[in-house]
Formats: C-alpha cells, sequence, structure tokens
C-alpha cells in the first residue's frame, strides 16, 4: 500500500524541486520560506481532505464534482487542472534539462526532449494492469535521486 505514497513523494523530493528551492534560497536567502511553508501546509490539508472524502464516499474528488456541478464548471475545474499540471510538468522538464547539461554538456533542447521521451515512456506502465510495475519504476527513481542527494552530502559538504 506504499506505492501511491512513494509516487505522490516525487512531488517532493524531485531535482527540479530542489535545484529551484536551492537557487531561490541562493538568490534570495530566507525570505521566500514562508512560500515554502505555505504551500506545504495548504498540500497537506488538501491531500488529508482528499482522503477522507475518498474514505467516506469511495470516490474521488473529481467523480464528485462531475456529478455535483453544472456542465462549464466541470469544463472550467478540468481546464484549470490541466494547466496546472501542464505546468508542473514544464517546471519537472526544464529542471531535467538542467540536470543534463550540468552533467553531460547537452544543450537545453535536447535535454528536454530526452526527459520528456522518458517521462513520456514511462507513462506507459501507469495503468491498472501495470501499477505496481510503475511504483516500483518510481521507486527506483527515489533511490537514485536519494543516491545522488547522499553523494552530494559528501562530494561537496554544504
Amino acid at each position: 500500500m506504499l506505492g501511491p505514497a512513494f509516487v505522490a513523494a516525487v512531488a517532493y523530493v524531485d531535482p527540479g524541486n530542489v535545484a529551484a528551492n536551492i537557487s531561490a534560497g541562493a538568490t534570495y536567502s530566507y525570505m521566500l520560506v514562508w512560500v515554502l511553508v505555505l504551500a506545504n501546509l495548504m498540500a497537506v490539508l488538501v491531500q488529508y481532505q482528499s482522503a477522507k472524502l475518498g474514505l467516506v464516499t469511495g470516490r474521488s474528488l473529481p467523480e464528485i464534482l462531475g456529478d455535483r456541478l453544472p456542465k462549464r464548471r466541470r469544463i472550467a475545474f478540468w481546464m484549470q487542472a490541466e494547466t496546472i499540471a501542464a505546468a508542473t510538468d514544464l517546471a519537472e522538464i526544464i529542471g531535467g534539462a538542467i540536470a543534463l547539461q550540468l552533467l553531460f554538456d547537452l544543450p537545453l533542447i535536447v535535454g528536454g526532449l530526452i526527459v520528456g521521451a522518458v517521462s513520456m515512456s514511462l507513462l506507459i506502465f501507469q495503468n491498472a494492469q501495470r501499477q505496481r510495475q510503475f511504483e516500483a519504476i518510481v521507486v527506483a527513481l527515489l533511490v537514485v535521486i536519494t543516491g545522488g542527494f547522499l553523494a552530494g552530502l559528501f562530494i561537496e559538504p554544504p
């Protein structure tokens, strides 16, 4: 049952977020830390409320919204969710492209294409029949990220 938790953990520990946080911290020191704290608190609240809703009703938030809202408002919620997902994915692709540029001196466009292709191929595993395989891949990637962070601490201490 920990597979979905590890999938959700990617949103918090992926290298793109860490790089953005480190660069913002280097530029603005602690002036923006309140944004990070508030964003995490809001995420915890939304996840907690969504979990409660799922436990009580046996349905997800989009399913309930689909039943209770008129068509125009459902479409507006859907467009908002797609926009947020696209913005998040764009940040991940840019972060991955920057990482590939730093590691292998690849041009940003090539790194972005590689990250996009790898992401799309990973999504092939995200379906009901192969959910466990997808979770195993995500856990393996989290182990790689953890190893990279630990190596960074020992190779170049903060």
